[in-house]
């Protein structure tokens, strides 16, 4: 197995929206690699073109030209029903305004992408309320989100996106709507997924707190990476105490 069946992979990617005069490209022409234990900050303005690369470093969104490749699985030519097979055991999703249903309690939500795998519920139970201890919410797992504040409620997001242990973790501005001391958390938490667990995570933000949580930095603008830097070196699992 080489390195890059392990790594997310973007070569050249582009994609437009709309077509003639509307067309509007929001990718043009971008590549870059994350690899197991390591933390991708990309970040640039409104409009640059970040979130659509999350799209497709997602499986949400194919190019127009290029190739994703997510742990060694191409996303070209495949239909909606095989992307999501890949989103469901691939892939692990943070969104900024935390995405959780009001009426289900923090483990019920945690819970659900195990109920799509079809993880019988007890089991899926146990799973669910095993990570929410684990990001220290023991005792908030029979609540529903009404009840948690916004670090809470974030970290019952993380928690639902590790429920199918994805290789990949990709967060959108996940501590936008947070204040600092529970952003630090939540980060602090996505960071040791990386390094403590050998895991990808890719984190797109306006938040300039977390260029230092970052083992690289990748700036888009107008569709195209415009800087990258290197923060430090990524940590292989287990080596940070």
């Amino acid at each position: 197995m080489s390195a890059n069946d392990q790594a997310l992979v973007v070569e050249d990617a582009a994609l437009t929206y709309g077509s003639g005069e509307a067309a509007t490209p929001a990718l043009r022409g971008v590549s870059l690699t994350a690899r197991p234990g390591e933390v991708l900050l990309i970040r640039g303005p409104s409009g640059s073109g970040k979130t659509t690369l999350l799209q497709l470093m997602g499986a949400l969104k194919t190019p127009d030209r290029g190739r994703v490749s997510i742990c060694g699985t191409s996303t070209t030519g495949l239909g909606q029903r095989q992307l999501q097979a890949i989103r469901l055991r691939r892939i692990g999703f943070v969104f900024q305004f935390f995405n959780l249903f009001p009426t289900l309690s923090a483990w019920e939500n945690v819970a659900l992408p195990l109920d799509l795998v079809g993880r019988d519920r007890r089991s899926a139970e146990r799973r669910a309320r095993a990570l929410l201890a684990d990001l220290g919410l023991a005792d908030r797992a029979d609540h529903r989100p009404g009840e948690l504040s916004g670090g809470q409620r974030q970290r019952v997001a993380v928690a639902r996106a590790l429920a199918h242990d994805p290789q990949v973790i990709l967060a959108d501005e996940p501590t936008a709507a947070l204040d600092g001391a529970s952003g630090l958390v939540v980060v602090e938490t996505l960071r040791s997924l990386a390094h403590r667990e050998g895991r990808i995570v890719v984190l797109v933000s306006h938040d300039a707190r977390l260029a230092d949580k970052a083992d690289r930095e990748i700036t888009v603008e107008d569709g195209r990476i415009v800087a990258e830097q290197r923060k430090r070196a990524s940590m292989p699992a287990g080596d940070i105490a």
